[in-house]
C-alpha cells in the first residue's frame, strides 16, 4: 500500500500543493482514493471526487471526499460550478486517462489553476489546447515520487493516523481466484484485492 500511496501524496504535494485549495480528483481507483485522503490530510479546503462506478464513489466518501459526482449521471463541470460558483476548482488531478473526463476537468478549473495528470491513456487523445491557453492552466504530467521526501510525508500521515487506508481492501481472495479478481478489477467491482496464498509453493 505504501508504494501507490506515495504516488497519491506526490500528486498532492506537487506545484502549489493542496493546502487551502479546492481539489477535484477524477478516477477513484485505489490511487485516486488515496489521493482524496492525502489531500484532506494535507489541508485541502474541499475535495470533490468523480467516477463512473458507484462502488468507488461510495469509497470516495469514506476516504473524505466532500462531494461525489457520478459522471454518467450528471455533468462534472455543471456540478462543480453549482458547488463552488464560477471560480471552479484550483487543482484537478486526473487518474482516468479518459478524454471525456479531461474535457470536464479543464472546464471545471479556475483561470490559472493546475491540471495534474496521473492517468495513462490507452490511446491518443485529442484535446482543445485553446481552452488551456486562454485559461492560463498549469499542466503537470506526474510520474513516480520524490525520494525521500514523499516517503517521509507518506509514512508520517499513516503513522499519526491522519490517513487510514484499511478500508481500501475490498476483497480477500485465495490465489486460485486470481482470474476472478482481475475481472472484478477491470469492471470496477473492487478496490484493493488482497490475495491470501493457499498453496504449498509460497
Amino acid at each position: 500500500m505504501m508504494e501507490p500511496f506515495g504516488l497519491a501524496v506526490h500528486a498532492s504535494l506537487e506545484g502549489s500543493g493542496v493546502s487551502g485549495l479546492n481539489v477535484l480528483v477524477s478516477g477513484c481507483g485505489p490511487i485516486g482514493l488515496m489521493n482524496i485522503a492525502a489531500a484532506k490530510a494535507l489541508g485541502a479546503s474541499k475535495v470533490i471526487a468523480t467516477d463512473i462506478h458507484p462502488l468507488r464513489l461510495t469509497a470516495a466518501a469514506k476516504m473524505g471526499a466532500d462531494e461525489c459526482i457520478n459522471a454518467t449521471e450528471e455533468s462534472v463541470y455543471k456540478t462543480v460550478r453549482s458547488l463552488l460558483g464560477e471560480r471552479g476548482v484550483d487543482v484537478a488531478i486526473d487518474y482516468s486517462g479518459q478524454a471525456a473526463a479531461l474535457k470536464e476537468l479543464i472546464q471545471s478549473i479556475t483561470h490559472g489553476g493546475e491540471l495534474r495528470l496521473m492517468g495513462v491513456p490507452s490511446h491518443d487523445i485529442l484535446l482543445n489546447l485553446e481552452e488551456w491557453l486562454f485559461k492560463g492552466l498549469i499542466v503537470r504530467g506526474l510520474h513516480g515520487r520524490r525520494l525521500y521526501e514523499t516517503w517521509e510525508r507518506s509514512t508520517s500521515l499513516l503513522v499519526t493516523g491522519r490517513v487510514d487506508l484499511s478500508s481500501l481492501v475490498s476483497h480477500r481472495l485465495p490465489l486460485s481466484a486470481a482470474e476472478d479478481a482481475f475481472e472484478m478489477a477491470l469492471n470496477g467491482q473492487s478496490l484493493k484485492i488482497l490475495f491470501e496464498p493457499n498453496g504449498s509453493c509460497i
